[in-house]
């Protein structure tokens, strides 16, 4: 077929002749778009999804030409190569008023408008809407910086900063919708606009936005680039036509290697101390992930009843609800995951776990001395597809991890081979005696760490030769290093425990900015918060961490709610330079202590009184003078203290 370089407008014109006629040919002819990656993931399902072949044919020609010409020219190719005799029928007639030097393509006879006068209508009106979906996409993904076929938003959250509500959002993501952020960011543009049918909205809101709130850490993208060599197994062309039990079959091991790699890092991410079992199944690392609240139950539900199921499309669901939660694990900034308010309290935990260990650190020098040499290249130790290329730097990857742990404690026992040796069973024989000893327990060292350590050991490249794993390999070593080093992060923390928001208003978000930093002698820590408007809140905040090798939690000074009626019969009794009535709202009053003993004192009368006492930890009031302020909160001589840093006042 002699190809034109007005394939789109020829399109245009026989659009529903076209939807009434391609029939079967409509699967073959989108799959050889897939695979030419004409159309994207979502974009195939989408035409899949459709009940009708007519149906499927209008979504696949209005898809093309919203894309533009070299769409709608592949279109043509693929339909040459797959029914030259419909092809030629179509290039049969050339209708009048077309351009000349269009390929000899007909419009519908007579016969076929009177048959399908609505649809003509319709699928002209639906092409216009996708073309103007598609440029504001265009848009969307040019203001955000986004790449179609990678994976470095958490879509989700940024549905959420748009103003959606993230259940809608959630629900539209997980419906046969691509890892990549182009396909994911395609249905989130195509959920705003058929709730507000406001394009200039949503390009507003977009441009408003602090697009760094959805995006990944380095770590969540590598994740993500390994579950998509997954995703890319179950999209070849023997599932997506037939969805291939026998197909399945075939790549079972490598799919169920990726899962239990990718669960092994989320249980490393989420759990204090996670178990260490070698060759444990995908469905025991879901049941462990139960126990973590930073991961969504619902989500870890049906991915467990997707594997269970075990077809090609319960697999690629499954790599659709993987994909979220590894999102919402690897937050580029440290962000707290704030649970639906209950009378105005948000309940709050970080989406990264920061453990507290009595481990100390090693001055950076040490350290570096140890990794010796040049570093590993990630772009060396992956630019080549074959396993022996990405299994060559891996010897050498493991051995400088050792030397490294070895600087905490040096491996203890016999180890056979020399010390300096790179061969694989060496190195890893030292990597697990060192690990074994005390000086690696989970309250002397990061559990986490260690668990991705011991990854390198149970997910080498002779076990699944992907270029992601071994970047995600190098991403341990390199995050090893500065983990090891000396500072206030190995024992210390403050926890944000709930945000009561005050007055009707409401929290949308909430990270830790800076630290611990250690300064006049105390810790410190600050906080950011955005609400709906100027707000007060109260934030109920402790810590944690280890002195003198001995573990604390202090939640000091202490503040209790109780009802007005109650604090008005005991308010009399108390000394006014002894307490700060914090707030007062729905009946109930928060009052704080000001000085030691004065708590105890309240607790007695109250008692004698009938008057119940609702502890409330740590809590300081926040008034901020617009919708975003930043509070840094101190850690001093056994006590909690906190002070406004921008934009508010603290009491």
């Amino acid at each position: 077929m002699q190809l034109s370089s007005v394939d789109q407008q020829q399109l245009q014109a026989q659009l529903s002749v076209l939807c009434a006629r391609l029939g079967h040919a409509v699967l073959p002819v989108s799959l050889a778009l897939f695979s030419g990656g004409k159309l994207t993931q979502y974009e195939l399902e989408r035409v899949q999804a459709a009940p009708t072949l007519y149906q499927q044919a209008h979504a696949l020609l209005t898809t093309c030409l919203s894309k533009g010409e070299c769409a709608c020219r592949a279109f043509y190719s693929a339909l040459d190569s797959e029914d030259q005799n419909l092809a030629h029928d179509i290039r049969s007639s050339l209708p009048a008023g077309l351009p000349e030097g269009l390929p000899d393509l007909s419009v519908e006879s007579e016969s076929d408008e009177q048959s399908f006068p609505i649809a003509v209508e319709e699928t002209s009106t639906a092409a216009a809407e996708a073309h103007t979906q598609s440029g504001v996409l265009q848009e969307v993904l040019s203001l955000l910086g986004a790449v179609s076929g990678e994976a470095r938003l958490n879509v989700c959250e940024l549905g959420v900063v748009l103003g959606l509500p993230r259940w809608s959002v959630r629900g539209a993501l997980l419906e046969e919708v691509g890892v990549g952020d182009g396909d994911q960011l395609q249905a989130l543009v195509d959920l705003f606009l058929q709730k507000t049918q406001d394009a200039p909205l949503l390009l507003s809101r977009v441009r408003q936005c602090n697009v760094q709130r959805a995006q990944l850490s380095e770590r969540g993208c590598l994740l993500l680039k390994l579950l998509q060599e997954a995703d890319a197994l179950l999209h070849r062309r023997h599932f997506l036509q037939a969805g291939s039990q026998d197909g399945v079959e075939q790549h079972r091991e490598t799919l169920e290697t990726i899962f239990s790699f990718l669960l092994w890092d989320c249980v490393a991410q989420t759990l204090e101390v996670p178990a260490y079992e070698s060759g444990r199944s995908v469905l025991a690392y879901v049941a462990e992930l139960r126990g973590s609240e930073a991961v969504d139950d619902a989500l870890l539900q049906e991915l467990e009843e997707c594997w269970r199921d075990g077809g090609a499309e319960a697999l690629r669901q499954a790599v659709r609800v993987l994909a979220q939660i590894l999102r919402d694990l690897h937050p580029l900034r440290d962000s707290l995951h704030l649970s639906a308010p209950g009378g105005g309290t948000y309940t709050c935990h970080s989406r990264r776990l920061h453990r507290v260990t009595r481990f100390q650190g090693l001055p950076a020098r040490v350290i570096r001395k140890a990794g010796g040499g040049n570093a590993l290249s990630l772009s060396t130790a992956t630019s080549e597809q074959d396993a022996p290329s990405l299994a060559r730097p891996y010897p050498e990857l493991c051995l400088r991890v050792a030397r490294m742990l070895e600087l905490v404690c040096p491996a203890a026992g016999d180890v056979t081979g020399p010390r300096d040796s790179a061969e694989v069973t060496t190195v890893a024989q030292r990597l697990k005696v060192t690990l074994s000893q005390a000086a690696f327990d989970a309250e002397v060292f990061d559990a986490g760490m260690k668990h991705r350590v011991l990854a390198l050991l149970e997910y080498g490249p002779a076990r699944l030769a992907k270029p992601p794993l071994m970047q995600l390999h190098l991403h341990t070593l390199s995050a090893l290093e500065p983990y090891l080093q000396q500072g206030e992060h190995h024992s210390f923390r403050f926890v944000l425990e709930c945000v009561q928001m005050l007055g009707g208003t409401q929290l949308s978000y909430a990270e830790r900015t800076r630290g611990p930093v250690a300064i006049d002698n105390g810790m410190e820590e600050v906080y950011y918060f955005v609400t709906s408007e100027p707000a007060s809140f109260l934030v109920r905040v402790c810590c944690h961490g280890y002195a003198r090798e001995c573990r604390f939690e202090v939640r000091k000074p202490q503040c209790v709610r109780l009802t007005q009626h109650d604090w008005a019969n005991l308010e009399g009794a108390q000394g006014h330079e002894e307490h700060v009535v914090l707030a007062e709202e729905g009946g109930s009053v928060w009052v704080r202590e000001r000085v030691v003993g004065w708590l105890d004192n309240l607790q007695a009368n109250a008692h004698r009184g009938d008057s119940p006492l609702h502890d409330q930890g740590c809590s300081f009031k926040v008034t901020s003078h617009g919708s975003e302020c930043k509070v840094k909160f101190i850690y001093k001589n056994g006590r909690i203290s906190a002070s406004a840093f921008t934009n508010c006042e603290v009491l």
